[in-house]
């Protein structure tokens, strides 16, 4: 019983995560269209719950969503345990909430550094006027880059080298820290561990 219903929550999980991600899609296409509202009646009876929590929009930013997939994981992870014969331990469960958690900001770091990247390469491809949105991502990344840099030095830096910068320590950063945080919970896992077999 507790396979057949980590599968369910498997199955539903994917189609969560690609209602997620057809959300940040613009289009018009008929065919696109409909399949991004089948997907959303499977998802609305689910996701309506987190909607409207104020305290995880920030701005024009709304993180509900992340919320729900959140939960949902975390009913995977129980599931897939449990079907294991296994019951997750007090730390088992605090280890997975930190992983879950450094994965979402290493998703959000990897998006700002290709971002970056991104205009980096539009600061040589494009000549002559700039589109709107282009302001836009200048204006958001301007900041972020020159409080960073100024961290480090006074000195001016070119806006493109500062974005080079910037996003490569972003990437080693996310690989990093990643690797760390791993390697920390496998040692503190294992240790704990030990300590139950006494």
């Amino acid at each position: 019983t507790m396979r057949i219903i980590s599968g369910f929550l498997m199955v539903y999980y994917f189609v969560i995560i690609t209602s997620f991600i057809l959300s940040w899609i613009r289009t018009s296409t008929p065919g696109i269209l409909k399949f991004k509202g089948f997907i959303n009646t499977l998802t609305e009876p689910y996701m309506k719950h987190f909607r409207g929590i104020s305290w995880l929009r920030f701005g024009m930013v709304d993180f509900s969503s992340i919320l729900g997939i959140v939960v949902l994981s975390f009913l995977l992870f129980l599931t897939q345990n449990l079907a294991a014969g296994v019951f997750p331990t007090w730390y088992s469960l605090v280890f997975w909430l930190i992983l879950r958690i450094w994965g979402f900001v290493a998703f959000f770091i990897m998006i700002l550094a290709v971002v970056m990247l991104f205009r980096l390469i539009t600061l040589y491809a494009m000549k002559g006027s700039k589109p709107n949105w282009i302001d836009s991502i200048d204006r958001f990344l301007f900041p972020l880059v020159s409080r960073f840099l100024g961290i480090f030095t006074n000195k001016t830096v070119a806006y493109p080298l500062a974005l080079g910068i910037f996003a490569a320590v972003l990437i080693a950063f996310r690989y990093l820290a990643g690797w760390g945080l791993i390697e920390l919970l496998n040692y503190l896992n294992t240790k704990l561990n030990a300590l139950r077999v006494y």
